[in-house]
């Protein structure tokens, strides 16, 4: 699939997961350099936050998963004020009408900003090129962790966010105590808007999309979603 698709597919789970456990940075191994412009201003590089530990969570604006952690990432970044917290923005993960695939940095910066805009996140935003680049070193999944010692190993890293799991290990590191490092590949449960909401986002075409390339439950729990915005629109794009 190209890295900034047009359209989601049920299809790219599992390549999006075996990929992302062959080509990112495996538990104990050194994290890769990179230096991404920040949404508000400057730049940040990894090298120069080294010394203490470093969460990152790679996520986009129409990514539901992501934006549903908000949260519960932003407590954890408030608790734990001696770790420096990034979100790296990448490609839209359910692009639409709405908000399409990127074109252009320009596209992908108005996107972040929209995604600052609607939540509260007090961690610093920086902007991946393109083409992605940091995030496919890093493996490409959608709502990936990691967490890096301030040695700069890999001592958690997560296909799907758990802010609670995230948490334990960062109060592992500030305890001074050896860390076992650690993978996980599962989703945690969403949170946060309705089953449905956080597609619309990306336009009535992003959730058409996901709908018809899901696997038959998650379908009926679209049609169950207790929003009225995912009720009308999948009136329209249902047949």
């Amino acid at each position: 699939m190209d890295y900034n698709y047009p359209a989601f597919s049920f299809e790219f789970d599992e390549p999006g997961i075996q990929a992302w456990l062959r080509d990112g940075p495996k538990p104990g191994e050194r994290a890769p350099a990179f230096e991404l412009p920040a949404l508000d201003g400057g730049t940040v590089r990894l090298d120069g936050l080294l010394g203490q530990p470093v969460v990152i969570e790679f996520g986009s604006y129409t990514c539901p998963i992501f934006c549903g952690h908000v949260p519960p990432m932003q407590e954890l970044a408030q608790r734990h004020p001696d770790v420096s917290w990034l979100v790296i923005y990448t490609r839209e993960a359910h692009p639409g009408e709405t908000t399409p695939e990127h074109h252009s940095l320009d596209d992908k910066r108005a996107a972040a900003r929209r995604l600052a805009a609607d939540e509260v996140i007090g961690r610093r935003v920086l902007i991946d090129d393109l083409d992605g680049t940091v995030h496919r070193r890093y493996g490409a999944a959608w709502d990936s962790v990691y967490v890096i010692g301030a040695d700069g190993l890999v001592v958690l890293r997560e296909a799907w966010a758990h802010p609670d799991r995230v948490d334990a290990v960062v109060g592992e590191l500030a305890s001074g105590h050896d860390v076992r490092p650690r993978e996980t590949t599962d989703m945690a449960s969403p949170s946060g808007r309705p089953i449905g909401e956080g597609l619309l986002r990306g336009g009535k075409r992003a959730l058409r999309d996901f709908y018809q390339t899901a696997p038959r439950p998650v379908q009926q729990r679209l049609r169950e979603s207790p929003s009225q915005l995912v009720q009308d629109a999948l009136a329209e794009i249902v047949h």
